[in-house]
Parts: structure tokens; C-alpha cells; sequence
């Protein structure tokens, strides 16, 4: 089970040396590949567990992490919340799960084409367009898609 020692109370200093260990090329930006190293290497989290927390904290679906994103999450009240619920993190699973066959450009964010696949697949005869431009503005996030599947409160 990952651990966090960090809090609201942890300096700054601390924290940006931990995201700076990460971002080489001081981008003020780390990577997919350079977060899931940090979360299991620090964090100790396996690398599932990695996985989810990499989709939840991508707001954007940039494929990266900015450091005030990285910061506001371990300062929060959910840190590890969403593993540490074995129920909730099943559910965060299938959600992962779900989004990466739909997101088959491997963009990290699902496109309006990617979008009507999976109204396709699901049956659904709504105005696709209208739904696609409601929940993200030309691409949708991990976190709009949970959103939009309302299966977990976020």
C-alpha cells in the first residue's frame, strides 16, 4: 500500500526538490514516464496504482504533470484516497481501463472521433456533437471523462 508523507504542512522547498528529481530537462512539466517513476520509486505505489494516479492528475491531458499540479495534489485531502479505497480504486480501474481503448491514438485525451466510437459502441442516439463540446472544449481528460461516466463522486 503506497504511503505519502507529505501534508499541507510540507515546505515548499521539499516538495519542489522531489518534482525537480524528476524534471530533467527543468521543464517545469514531468512526463508520463517520469511520474510514474516518482510515484513508485517515492511513493511506493505498484504500478497499477501509478497508472490511475497518472490519468487523475493529468487535468488536461497534456501528458504531463506541472508542478503547482503536483504540489496541490499532495497538499489535498485525497492524496491517496483513490487507492487506498479498495473500492473506489476498482472502480477508478475500470474507468482507466475504459478510457485507454477508447483514447486509441494514445493522446492521453479522447478526440470527437474517439468520442463518437464510444457512443457508438454504447447505443447511445443523442447529439453526439453537442455531447462532446459539453464535456471538453476539442479534446476530454481522464478526469471530464470520470466526470462524465458518473460513476465515482469527484
Amino acid at each position: 500500500m503506497a504511503q505519502s508523507y507529505f501534508n499541507e504542512n510540507t515546505p515548499d522547498v521539499v516538495l519542489r526538490s522531489l518534482f525537480a528529481k524528476y524534471d530533467a530537462d527543468q521543464s517545469g512539466q514531468i512526463g508520463r514516464d517520469e511520474l510514474s517513476t516518482l510515484l513508485t520509486t517515492d511513493l511506493g505505489m505498484t504500478d497499477s496504482q501509478a497508472e490511475v494516479y497518472i490519468h487523475l492528475l493529468d487535468k488536461d491531458g497534456s501528458s504531463s504533470v506541472c508542478f503547482d499540479e503536483f504540489k496541490q495534489w499532495l497538499r489535498s485531502d485525497e492524496k491517496l484516497k483513490s487507492i487506498n479505497d479498495q473500492a473506489r480504486y476498482h472502480v477508478l480501474c475500470k474507468a482507466v481501463e475504459m478510457f485507454k481503448k477508447y483514447d486509441t491514438d494514445e493522446s492521453q485525451s479522447i478526440s470527437s472521433d474517439e468520442f463518437e466510437e464510444l457512443m457508438n459502441d454504447l447505443g447511445a442516439s443523442s447529439d453526439r456533437e453537442s455531447d462532446f463540446k459539453a464535456i471538453g472544449n476539442g479534446k476530454i481528460s481522464f478526469p471530464e471523462f470520470l466526470k462524465w461516466l458518473k460513476w465515482l463522486k469527484v
